[in-house]
């Protein structure tokens, strides 16, 4: 069994290794959030300011990531966005792990915990935070999932480790930890569990209330995702009290039922008959419904995490509470084994996937991808550059490093736009010309006409590269 485990984390680990490290050798990773979070720990790594020009935030006004610091030593012999994404399959891999032991101990036996710790690795929305390069809340599931059943099993001390550890890795996650520890004190331990939950409470608090308005001056942009409810958390959360049917019919819209049917229809729905349990991803799913902002309604990117733990940990609880007989429970488990590989079939990125060749994982490479690395290298070291977003994770390692249009415009700058760094420090352009869009290219050929602030020194299949020739005029 142990073997079978082992081989199983062994081959989904390197298989999205191997296509994440093609796909960024490739030009197919983005600065949003890759480069966001290899900037940030680049600069802490060399002591400086970790003020993250990609986003126009310092790195605790972004969100709230001290697990990151752990891999800024890493940063010193040289790491970079591919180290990120080895860091974060490991931590993902490890949660196949934490599910094998829990099912182990709730279902005694074996066989089924390797079939249910393959169905977290089988889930689509698992592969496409792999898929997704990197993200702190995919690297908290892998310690969320182990404290959890930490918990279960009452070792309080790996507990405290993996609880405190999974918390560190971003502020929300704070959030599943406030139902874990109601959980604990339900089923038996009162003090701890009410412990855990206050002082989870207390640091989502802090984190968000204290921390990130301290170091961006306004409080966390995420507040702004309600638009429809308000633009605070109180006025959010006063809305939908006061305002039920309007919640519901925004949490009932299409997208959201889509939503709804790919998180759960890979488990067969058996996550549903142990709500308890389920409630440790309710925090999220709840915003993901009532938010405008679309990526939270899709199981491809990084706010799904919490809600997968809590879908997973539910399927392990509810079969242990259904399959009272050994047969039972080999039927809910085969069950949930054939949902789970016809929905990684049907929706994920993997390989045995319909969707892999659709160009997720750029399996092949453009005609430009040559004239792409040329000009990557045409960038001296250190030098400050505006970039195009694909080129950005690549050239993350300087202390100025914009994605286009910024600094000129605050395209994805800061909180609301504000404090926007002076354009006159840009050395470097590098662009390519598909994607200018009408309203910069105008832009574009200002900073490049004769006369202007850039020179081209190459274009090649579209790709230019330019040099300040002169300060602003």
């Amino acid at each position: 069994m142990r073997w079978a485990l082992g081989a199983m984390v062994l081959v989904w680990s390197l298989t999205f290794i191997r296509l994440g490290f093609q796909r960024h050798d490739r030009f197919g990773t983005f600065g949003f959030d890759l480069g966001i979070y290899d900037q940030a720990i680049w600069l802490l790594s060399r002591f400086r300011d970790p003020f993250i020009t990609i986003r126009g935030l310092e790195f605790f006004g972004h969100h709230v990531n001290p697990a990151l610091l752990l891999l800024v030593p890493f940063y010193w012999l040289g790491a970079g966005p591919k180290f990120l994404l080895v860091v974060q399959v490991a931590s993902q891999a490890s949660g196949a792990i934490a599910v094998f032991l829990l099912a182990r101990d709730r279902l005694a036996a074996r066989w089924p915990a390797v079939t249910l710790a393959g169905v977290l690795l089988l889930h689509p929305t698992y592969q496409y935070l792999a898929w997704e390069y990197f993200h702190p809340d995919a690297l908290a599931v892998g310690p969320l999932l182990f404290a959890y059943w930490a918990a279960r099993a009452r070792r309080w001390r790996w507990f405290a480790l993996a609880a405190v550890l999974a918390m560190a890795c971003k502020e929300d996650v704070a959030l599943a930890m406030v139902v874990i520890g109601l959980l604990i004190a339900v089923r038996g331990d009162r003090r701890i569990g009410a412990l855990v939950a206050v002082l989870a409470a207390a640091w989502f608090a802090v984190a968000t209330r204290v921390i990130i308005p301290a170091a961006n001056g306004i409080g966390p942009f995420y507040d702004s995702f309600f638009g429809e409810f308000g633009s605070s958390a109180g006025q959010v959360a006063g809305n939908v009290l006061t305002h039920p049917g309007k919640a519901f019919d925004v949490a009932t819209r299409p997208d959201r039922l889509s939503y709804y049917r790919m998180m759960f229809a890979p488990v067969a729905l058996v996550p549903l008959f142990a709500v308890p349990t389920l409630l440790i991803g309710a925090p999220m799913l709840g915003i993901n419904a009532l938010s405008s902002f679309p990526y939270q309604h899709e199981i491809r990117y990084h706010y799904a995490a919490l809600v997968l733990v809590g879908i997973i940990l539910a399927t392990v609880e509810a079969i242990a509470l259904l399959g009272r007989t050994p047969a039972a429970r080999a039927f809910l488990v085969g069950l949930v084994a054939a949902t789970s590989l016809a929905g990684t079939v049907a929706w994920g990125p993997s390989p045995i996937s319909v969707k892999f060749r659709s160009g997720l994982w750029a399996l092949n490479p453009t005609t430009q991808q040559a004239a792409r690395e040329r000009a990557v290298a045409r960038i001296p070291p250190g030098a400050s550059a505006t970039v195009h977003y694909q080129y950005s994770p690549h050239l993350t390692h300087r202390a100025k490093i914009y994605e286009w249009p910024a600094p000129w415009e605050p395209a994805n700058w800061g909180v609301r736009g504000e404090n926007l760094d002076d354009p006159a420090g840009v050395q470097w352009l590098l662009l390519d010309e598909a994607l200018l869009q009408d309203h910069d290219r105008a832009l574009y050929n200002r900073l490049t006409s004769p006369g202007g602030e850039f020179v081209v020194r190459s274009s090649e299949m579209g790709i230019i590269v330019a040099e300040r020739a002169r300060p602003p005029g």
